[in-house]
C-alpha cells in the first residue's frame, strides 16, 4: 500500500516496541508506528487520534491484550487488531480468534515480523475496502436503486431487495439464474454487446442504456441500466456490475411532453413561448402555424422578441396595453396590424397568457396564440359599409318615402270625401299596406342589430305586457312560464307581439284560438291551435314577405328571427300531434342567480 498506514504497537517491553517499530519502518515503507508501553497509555493514544492498525502483546500487567481488545471494541468496534505475543498457547489463540482479533502471531525471529507486517499491510487494506463498500452500499440504500451482479459465467451471483421488488421474484429465485430470467432475447444480446464494449481496449467504462424487464407477473417495465465491470487484473474477467432505474414515469412524461408538442406544432393557431428571464423577453419556441402565417423561418423567429413583426400602421396604443399586461403579469387580447417576411400587411389577434412555476407565483415564460383574422376584418368592414348603406337606406324610407307616402295617403282621403269615389277607398288601403311594409322593413333592420348587453327578463311578466298590445279579440292565453332569461326586454317583447299576432292572423275566419307560452330550461316556446303551417310557406316561414294569411306583409316571422338571431338564439317552427303551430326558441341563458323581486 502507498496509502500512510498509522500503527499503534502497545507492549510493556522496551526492547521489542523498538524492533518491532523499526522492523515495520523498514518492510511497510507507508508505515507510521507509535508505540506505548501499556494497555491504558494505549486507551489513551486512541481517545487522543485514530489509527489504521493495533498491534498489542498478551502478557501486560493490569490489564491483558483480550482486555485490552474488548475495551478497544466498546469504543471502535471496527479498527483492526492483531494480538502479537510471545505467551502462546492454543488456548490463548482460540480465545483470541472467537472475541474477533484480526489476527494471532507468536513473537519471534525475521520470519514471525514478516509475516506481522504482512498481515497489518493486508488487514489494513481490507478494513479500508471494507469501510468504502460500506459507504457506496450506504448510498445506493439510501438512494433505493435495483442491483445487480453477475458472474464472469453469466449468473446472478448479487441482487439486493429493490431488484427483487422490481422484478417480482425473491432473491432466492434470482440467484444463480441468469438474465434471461427477466429479460427477453433482444435485451440479453444487448447487454452482452454492451458488456463487450467496456471490456474493449477502446470502449468506455460504463454503459448506459433502455432495457425492458419482464417481471414475473405484469407488463414489462422500461428500465435504464447503468452497467460497467468488476475490477479485475490480467485477463480474468470477474463479472459485471449495474443500477437499474425504473422510468417509466419519465417514459410517460416524455410521451406526454412529446403529444404536447406534436399538438403544439400542428395547432391550427400560430403558438410563441417567450422567454422572460432572458435580455428582451425573446421567443423560444414557435410552431408551424406562426412560420406559415408570418414568413418567417424559425432561425428568423427564434431568440428575437416578437415584436418585429409590427409595422408603421401597426395601432401604438394596442401595442402598449399588450406591453402594460405584460408588465402586470396578466393576460390579454389585442387585434393588432402585423406584417409578414415579404411586407403584406395581415390583422393578427394576438393572445398572451404568463406560464407561472408549479405552486409558485414566478412567471417563467410566456405563452402567446397569434391568429390571422383578416378575412374576419374584411368581412367585417363589408358588414359595417352594408349596414352604414342599410342605415341610409332607412333613413331614406323613413323621411323620402314616408314624407310623400302621408301626403297622398291625405289627398285620398280629401278627394273621398268630396266625391264618394269607392275607387279612393281600394287606394286609401293600398297606401296603408305600402305604410304597413315601410314600418316593418324600418323594424327588420333595427332588430338584426346584435345584443351587446342583455338583462335579466321576466318571461311572465313580459308575455302579459305583449298580449296587452296586440288586438286580441276572440282569442284566450296560457303561460307556463318562471324565471328569467337574459334578453334586451323591447326586443324580446317585439318577438313574442310578432308570435302572437301571427296566431291570431292565421286562424280560421271568425275562430277562436289559444295561444300557450311556456318555458323548457334552455328554451321557451309560443304555440297555438290554429290550423298550423301551409305547406306551400313552410320552407321560407322565415323569409320577409312570407305568409299564408291574406292581406299579410309576412315580415312578423322575419322580425321575430332576426331578433333570436341578435341574441344568439335558434327558431324552429314544428306543428304538434295535436295540430297547430308551435315556434320554440333554443339556446336562451338564464341568469346565475335569479334577481330579487
Amino acid at each position: 500500500m502507498t496509502e500512510r498506514i498509522d500503527v499503534l504497537h502497545v507492549d510493556d517491553d522496551p526492547s521489542v516496541l523498538d524492533l518491532t517499530e523499526a522492523y515495520l519502518d523498514r518492510e511497510l515503507a507507508s508505515a507510521s508506528v507509535t508505540s506505548v508501553t501499556g494497555p491504558e497509555a494505549g486507551l489513551e493514544r486512541l481517545d487522543e487520534e485514530s489509527f489504521d492498525c493495533v498491534v498489542s502483546d498478551y502478557d501486560m500487567p493490569g490489564m491483558d491484550g483480550l482486555a485490552f481488545f474488548e475495551t478497544l471494541r466498546e469504543d471502535d468496534p471496527h479498527v483492526p487488531f492483531v494480538l502479537y505475543t510471545g505467551k502462546g498457547s492454543e488456548e490463548i489463540a482460540s480465545r483470541a480468534l472467537n472475541a474477533g482479533v484480526t489476527g494471532y502471531f507468536q513473537k519471534g525471529g525475521p520470519e514471525q515480523l514478516q509475516r506481522l507486517a504482512n498481515r497489518v499491510d493486508q488487514a489494513v487494506e481490507e478494513h479500508r475496502t471494507r469501510a468504502v463498500a460500506d459507504r457506496y452500499s450506504t448510498v445506493i440504500d439510501a438512494l433505493g436503486y435495483p442491483v445487480y451482479v453477475v458472474d464472469e459465467t453469466g449468473a446472478f451471483t448479487f441482487v439486493n431487495e429493490p431488484f427483487a421488488e422490481l422484478t417480482g421474484y425473491d432473491r432466492e429465485e434470482i440467484l444463480g439464474s441468469t438474465p434471461d430470467l427477466i429479460k427477453g432475447d433482444e435485451a440479453v444480446a444487448e447487454a452482452e454487446d454492451r458488456l463487450g464494449s467496456i471490456l474493449s481496449s477502446d470502449g468506455p467504462g460504463i454503459q448506459r442504456f433502455r432495457v425492458d424487464i419482464d417481471p414475473k407477473e405484469g407488463d414489462p417495465i422500461p428500465c435504464r441500466d447503468h452497467m460497467a465491470v468488476l475490477p479485475y487484473e490480467g485477463e480474468e474477467f470477474d463479472g459485471s456490475v449495474g443500477i437499474l432505474r425504473d422510468v417509466s414515469e419519465e417514459a410517460a412524461r416524455r410521451e406526454e411532453l412529446e403529444t404536447k408538442r406534436r399538438a403544439l406544432d400542428e395547432a391550427p393557431v400560430g403558438i410563441t413561448i417567450t422567454d422572460p428571464s432572458l435580455p428582451d423577453n425573446p421567443m423560444v419556441y414557435v410552431n408551424d402555424e406562426f412560420v406559415e402565417m408570418t414568413g418567417y423561418d424559425r432561425e428568423d423567429a427564434v431568440g428575437v422578441n416578437c415584436r418585429f413583426l409590427q409595422g408603421e400602421e401597426t395601432d401604438e396604443a394596442a401595442v402598449t396595453e399588450l406591453r402594460e399586461a405584460i408588465d402586470a403579469e396578466e393576460p390579454a387580447s389585442v387585434e393588432l396590424l402585423n406584417y409578414r417576411k415579404d411586407g403584406t400587411p395581415f390583422w393578427n389577434r394576438v393572445s398572451v397568457a404568463p406560464i407561472r412555476e408549479h405552486d409558485e407565483d414566478r412567471v417563467t415564460g410566456w405563452v402567446g396564440f397569434q391568429e390571422d383574422i383578416t378575412a374576419f376584418k374584411e368581412r367585417e368592414g363589408a358588414l359595417r359599409r352594408q349596414n352604414e348603406r342599410l342605415d341610409e337606406f332607412a333613413g331614406i324610407v323613413s323621411h323620402d318615402l314616408r314624407n310623400p307616402l302621408n301626403v297622398a295617403r291625405g289627398r285620398v282621403d280629401l278627394a273621398q270625401e268630396e266625391t264618394g269615389n269607392d275607387h279612393l277607398a281600394a287606394a286609401a288601403d293600398a297606401l296603408d299596406r305600402i305604410e304597413s311594409i315601410v314600418e316593418h322593413t324600418l323594424t327588420l333592420a333595427r332588430e338584426g342589430e346584435t345584443v351587446g348587453d342583455p338583462e335579466p327578463v321576466d318571461l311572465a311578466t313580459l308575455v302579459d305586457d305583449s298580449w296587452g298590445t296586440v288586438d286580441t279579440d276572440e282569442a284566450d292565453l296560457e303561460i307556463d312560464l318562471e324565471g328569467h332569461v337574459l334578453a334586451d326586454p323591447d326586443r324580446l317583447r317585439n318577438l313574442f307581439e310578432n308570435l302572437i299576432r301571427n296566431s291570431i292572423e292565421h286562424r280560421g275566419a271568425d275562430d277562436p284560438v289559444t295561444i300557450r307560452v311556456g318555458d323548457l330550461g334552455d328554451r321557451f316556446y309560443v304555440a297555438d291551435d290554429g290550423p298550423g303551417i301551409p305547406e306551400e310557406v313552410r320552407d321560407d316561414l322565415f323569409e320577409p314577405g312570407e305568409s299564408g294569411a291574406e292581406g299579410n306583409t309576412g315580415f312578423g316571422l322575419a322580425i321575430v328571427k332576426e331578433i333570436a338571431t341578435a341574441h344568439g338564439w335558434e327558431i324552429a317552427a314544428t306543428t304538434p300531434e295535436t295540430g297547430g303551430a308551435r315556434f320554440e326558441i333554443r339556446g336562451v341563458v338564464r341568469p346565475e342567480k335569479e334577481p330579487a323581486e
